[in-house]
């Protein structure tokens, strides 16, 4: 949510800063949902609520926590907005389906209170609470207990006795509710965990020097006058941060009519953080990213395996081995943002964005972005004076289709 430049774009990067940042959510739209979840917070943890002596926390999880969040494709569409609610109890205390009703009673009586249209809904693991249409988003609410001790003495006992030992990446792991488990109704040690802010602290790790200057560099903007490390992440984009949100654009464009075996985010934000070298650039960042994110896929006895980096026993590719389609959709996903990104960054002019990534990113998305970043209407398609650069494009993309999924045009 960084603001728009006041210059004219003269780089490809400053082309793409502007695409990004018309992918993000709007400031005031993140402060609206920030406002929803700290006043359904504070509900859970009024006086009369039936769970306050637990005292409840929400906390934001997922592309909201990670700065990775972008717009939906169309004002039809909603933000899904990914929140925790942890509540100060113990596996002793309550089953799984307990825990769920316990949050489930006081979420009903906050959509009552605040009469709203739908009642909330039972999934899986979340309640979920529905907005009016003009707000434009939905709320996931995963309810959680405690569980570090539990999660450090898995990784133990699974060979990762170091990063058991770190406190900053294990030391908020919790215990989560899955109703379509045997043991759901039953007091027992053994729930599904995760851990959203030891990944967050992982990811943060990924891109230390990068956020640390663009803080900086906000803050001399704005001439803000407190420390550097008490603006909020939300308010500036790293070089990271802003290639996923591209790259999940892109995803998102190519898969719109299979959404349910098109690439999911975690993969491609988790490939992406390993491969991300601090980069100062968003075209360095994806050339980088794009080259080497097939790299960290590693093979266990034949399994495709993308670990999650403070649980290396979990697979985020865990699906890929009953459900190959959505390996095979990874893999032709990856050699298309390897070739649609190289046509631009290859590019001498970075007033002209190839017919192959207007499509991928969206054509009116990217034709708004040039207008305004240009001063100028938008110039989408090549003219004679780039076609050297194209041919040389069009060569990197034979090649590709030669070679398959694996090519690295970046290379060339």
């Amino acid at each position: 949510m960084t603001k728009h430049q006041t210059k004219p774009a003269k780089s490809h990067d400053d082309i793409l800063e502007e695409v990004g940042e018309a992918l993000d959510i709007p400031e005031s739209k993140y402060e609206e949902a920030k406002e929803r979840y700290e006043s359904l917070g504070e509900w859970l943890d009024r006086e009369d609520s039936s769970i306050s002596e637990y005292d409840p926390e929400i906390s934001p999880q997922g592309s909201f926590l990670l700065g990775t969040v972008i717009r939906p494709e169309s004002d039809a569409d909603e933000y899904d907005v990914d929140l925790v609610c942890l509540l100060n109890g113990s596996k002793t205390e309550f089953t799984q389906s307990s825990l769920k009703e316990a949050v489930g009673v006081e979420i009903r009586l906050y959509a009552d209170a605040n009469k709203m249209k739908e009642p909330p809904e039972d999934g899986r693991r979340c309640w979920t609470l529905n907005y009016a249409d003009d707000v434009q988003f939905h709320m996931d609410i995963l309810p959680a207990l405690p569980d570090e001790q539990s999660y450090k003495l898995l990784l133990e006992e699974r060979g990762f006795a170091s990063l058991a030992r770190d406190d900053s990446l294990t030391g908020q792991a919790i215990a989560i509710t899955d109703k379509t488990l045997p043991q759901f109704n039953r007091i027992t040690d053994d729930w599904p965990q995760s851990n959203p802010q030891g990944y967050a602290a992982w990811f943060r790790s990924k891109m230390r020097v990068q956020l640390m200057e663009q803080k900086t560099a906000l803050a001399k903007r704005e001439m803000i006058m407190a420390s550097v490390d008490d603006i909020p992440d939300y308010r500036v984009k790293t070089p990271l941060q802003r290639a996923i949100q591209l790259l999940k654009r892109h995803r998102d464009i190519m898969f719109a009519d299979d959404g349910e075996d098109k690439p999911i985010s975690i993969i491609i934000t988790t490939l992406a953080a390993k491969s991300y070298n601090e980069e100062p650039t968003i075209s360095a960042a994806l050339q980088s990213i794009l080259r080497s994110m097939d790299e960290h896929i590693e093979d266990r006895d034949g399994v495709a395996w993308i670990a999650n980096p403070v649980n290396p026993a979990e697979n985020f590719a865990d699906k890929w081995a009953e459900e190959p389609k959505k390996q095979e959709n990874f893999n032709n996903w990856l050699e298309c943002a390897r070739r649609d990104f190289a046509l631009y960054l290859r590019a001498s002019s970075f007033q002209a964005v190839p017919d192959e990534l207007r499509e991928a990113l969206g054509s009116n998305l990217v034709d708004r972005t040039l207008k305004y970043a240009l001063g100028a209407p938008a110039i989408v398609s090549s003219t004679s004076a780039e076609a050297e650069e194209l041919k040389r494009a069009d060569a990197a993309i034979e090649d590709i289709q030669r070679s398959g999924p694996q090519s690295k045009p970046w290379l060339k």
